[in-house]
């Protein structure tokens, strides 16, 4: 519990830190920045270590982080010092809505970390790669931090969250294992908070009363972290004995058949695993051979599984961002070359945006274009409206911006390797109506109604061709860009119009969102918050349209060629529609007092039929929790290695003995093995970099084998071989100072070979089978 309180202390502290400097960078938001001050400090504080540390200026140490906070927090007492009486009345006043954004904070971040205490074992999926990407940059010092599984060689990943929640573990002193799960809690309690304080600041904008806004930006943060799909009902039906074997094979979820029976008796499905279902519902088969396998995860799923990979860290970046770009977008004018403040205000969405490309490489081309979107609409409402103007005022702002984002991470970016092959028009199945209903049946219940009721207010005006022009491209862009895509590359012409017909729609809706979007602009009586809004809706069900005709070109082919493009784009899609849904429940509140007439009925069944899916999409999370949690178990830890402790005692404590004696320059040798396994357990525990481990995934990161070429045999000769000269000499060709020993390279190489570097190296720690030997 005390690493708990020393988390939340040094996360506040951060915060607080920030939060004059957001307050006077955020002068048209409401709450000035308060929602979304921690993860701005966290950003700006990693990025002056960072930038000290890959440059080799200063090392990335606990002292470093200590000092940089210490400086930010001086910036801000002088901006506090210099407007005191501002922002003491701006507390006064707003002390309300401040205090229930901390309610929020607080518990969220509870139940998350109530649930990481019962369940907090770095042992399943991709957690060890994450573990290893955390311990890799916390152990870091200068220069790009070290791949712990290429000894040798720097981290070709996107690794800037990991090293953002390394600097908080630099900063606390606490332990790695436990500081995963620590963030596993953060990252949740600070998206929700400032998904509260976005919605609360775009309803405030319509000039709605503040308990009002409170409680819509409320239910957005819990819509952000704890709602999911429908899949989840129909796990319910299934574990409860419901449902024909016409029914399952209709649904089509692969593992969802026909129950002979009740199968649980308890509240929640009993079955293993379960809950993983959720995100593998969108897919199709033929004649028994999977022909389109997709990944869609939601930020709930995400925390109950508990892999921080780059996507889910990002997320209160992301909102944090979105933040930014609302203030953006209430500035009087898009740009003022004699203004420092229109510099500035670039300046901050750069380096916002070049952290999300750092943190999740596919945030940067989505937000980039969010920014782009929002920059144009200020070009637009500025009554520049024929398609050469809006290029010609939007191009040097989004090129300003990308040029210095590029600056501000280029020792990232300059060394960065993508497998990005280009974009792929998609030629197999899309996704089935009545999965796509599925899997976002909550936002399409709030969108589709959203955007036909205020579509459905628009009259003509003088400009209405040019507007319907605009509006039909954000629409069918897509679809036209796929056409040439897909006859170039061998598609069947006849298809064009079975796909056509697939994506009209999402088609439909993006057109009428964007068409609706235009005409708000120009009606000039409508608020801010409903057009930034209507700007996020038709982003967010452009993205969700996206993969149905586009993919990225990865390393992923056959079956899985948009796999990864379903995923990451509806992870953001999710993250867009939760705030633009907050908003929407206001817009509902709103219509239904003002409307008397016989549609207050429709509007009516709207609220149920929104409120019935949401009740149904919130049994997930809990279901999930109670079936995944260790209720039973012996321990209540945070310490993601006390299944290590409990089962294989004397690997627990060398790793132990490794985190307090092995120094930074220093690697060991453990057996190499195959992805989603033990192996690579040793360093990825450490940050102790290892020869080679999960070769698999190396070759993903990498794009190819070449820089690891040889190593694993290499491996293999130093615990196998009987010649001294040549394990040396392997040793010194990786600059491997320790070696391990333990039952996995017991059970992979044998004991021949083993007896020999006790001849030439010493023993430094020896527990039952598990021998650590030092040279």
């Amino acid at each position: 519990m005390l690493d708990v309180v020393l988390w939340l202390i040094a996360a506040y502290a951060l915060a607080l830190a920030a939060f004059p400097l957001c307050y006077t960078l955020l002068p048209n938001l409401r709450d000035r920045g308060a929602s979304i001050a921690m993860p701005f400090g966290i950003i700006t504080v990693g990025y002056a270590s960072w930038i000290l540390s890959v440059l080799r200026v200063v090392p990335s140490t606990q002292v470093t982080v200590v000092i940089l906070l210490l400086l930010m927090a001086g910036v801000s007492a002088w901006i506090v010092r210099c407007n005191w009486r501002e922002i003491a009345e701006f507390i006064v006043r707003e002390w309300k809505t401040l205090a229930l954004g901390q309610v929020v904070f607080l518990g969220v971040f509870s139940v998350w970390i109530t649930y990481r205490f019962y369940d907090p074992s770095i042992n399943h999926t991709e957690q060890p790669m994450d573990f290893m990407f955390l311990n890799s940059t916390a152990r870091s010092m200068l220069g790009t931090p070290e791949d712990a599984w290429l000894r040798g060689d720097g981290i070709s990943y996107y690794y800037f969250g990991y090293w953002n929640f390394a600097l908080l573990t630099k900063l606390t002193g606490i332990i790695s294992s436990v500081t995963y799960n620590l963030s596993l809690a953060l990252v949740p309690a600070m998206a929700a908070t400032g998904m509260y304080g976005l919605v609360s600041n775009l309803v405030r904008a319509d000039r709605a009363k503040v308990k009002t806004a409170v409680l819509t930006g409320m239910v957005a943060a819990l819509i952000l972290v704890f709602l999911a799909n429908l899949e989840g009902v129909l796990e319910f039906m299934r574990a409860n004995g419901m449902g024909s074997n016409g029914f399952w094979s209709w649904i089509g979820v692969q593992g969802l058949t026909a129950p002979a029976g009740s199968l649980t008796q308890e509240w929640w499905p009993t079955e293993n695993w379960w809950w993983w279902r959720a995100t593998r519902v969108i897919g199709s088969f033929d004649a028994g051979m999977q022909t389109d396998y997709t990944i869609h995860e939601f930020p709930a799923f995400s925390y109950v599984l508990g892999d921080l990979h780059p996507h889910v860290m990002s997320v209160p970046f992301v909102v944090m961002f979105l933040g930014f770009l609302w203030n953006f977008w209430r500035g009087p004018s898009v740009w003022s070359w004699s203004d420092w403040r229109s510099y500035l205000s670039l300046f901050v969405i750069a380096f916002l945006l070049g952290g999300l490309g750092f943190t999740n490489m596919w945030d940067l081309p989505v937000f980039g274009l969010v920014f782009l979107l929002i920059a144009a609409l200020k070009v637009y409402r500025s009554g520049k409206t024929r398609i050469r103007d809006l290029v010609l005022e939007t191009a040097p702002l989004a090129l300003l911006v990308g040029v210095v984002a590029f600056i501000l991470y280029s020792p990232y970016f300059l060394t960065f390797t993508s497998q990005v092959g280009g974009i792929g028009a998609l030629s197999g199945p899309g996704t089935r109506s009545l999965h796509l209903v599925l899997v976002w049946a909550p936002y399409i219940v709030a969108m589709a109604p959203f955007v036909v009721v205020v579509y459905s207010r628009t009259t003509i005006r003088e400009d209405w061709t040019r507007t319907t022009l605009y509006a039909v491209a954000a629409g069918f862009l897509p679809f036209m860009v796929w056409v040439p895509l897909h006859i170039n590359g061998g598609g069947d012409p006849a298809g064009i119009i079975g796909r056509f017909i697939q994506v009209l729609p999402l088609a439909l809706l993006v057109t009428l969102a964007a068409y609706a979007t235009l005409w708000l602009i120009g009606e000039g009586k409508a608020s801010e918050g409903m057009i930034f809004v209507m700007a996020l809706a038709t982003l967010g069900l452009a993205l969700m349209m996206g993969p149905e005709l586009l993919f990225v070109d990865d390393s992923f082919g056959g079956a899985h060629e948009r796999m990864n493009t379903v995923f990451k784009l509806y992870y953001q899609a999710w993250t867009i529609l939760a705030a633009a849904t907050g908003f929407v429940i206001y817009y509902w509140i709103k219509l239904t007092r003002e409307t008397k007439d016989s549609s207050r009925l429709l509007l009516r069944f709207w609220g149920v039929a929104f409120v019935l899916v949401l009740v149904g999409a919130l049994y997930y999370t809990p279901a999930a929790i109670a079936s995944k949690a260790e209720l039973y178990g012996e321990d209540r830890t945070l310490d993601g290695l006390q299944h290590v402790e409990r089962f294989v005692g004397p690997e627990y404590r060398a790793i132990e003995y490794i985190r307090e004696n092995v120094g930074n320059d220093s690697a060991i040798l453990e057996a190499v093995g195959g992805g989603y396994s033990e192996h690579g357990r040793i360093a990825s525990s450490t940050g102790v970099p290892t020869v080679l481990n999960w070769p698999g995934h190396e070759m993903q990161w990498r794009g190819s084998s070449t820089p690891f070429a040889g190593r694993e045999q290499d491996v293999q000769t130093i615990y196998q071989t009987l010649d001294i000269s040549e394990a040396v000499s392997l040793l010194d060709k990786y600059d491997v100072d320790y070696v391990y020993i333990g039952a996995r390279e017991r059970t992979k190489y044998g004991d021949a070979g083993l007896g020999k570097f006790a001849q030439f190296m010493t023993p430094v720690f020896s527990e039952a089978d598990v021998v650590i030997y030092r040279r």
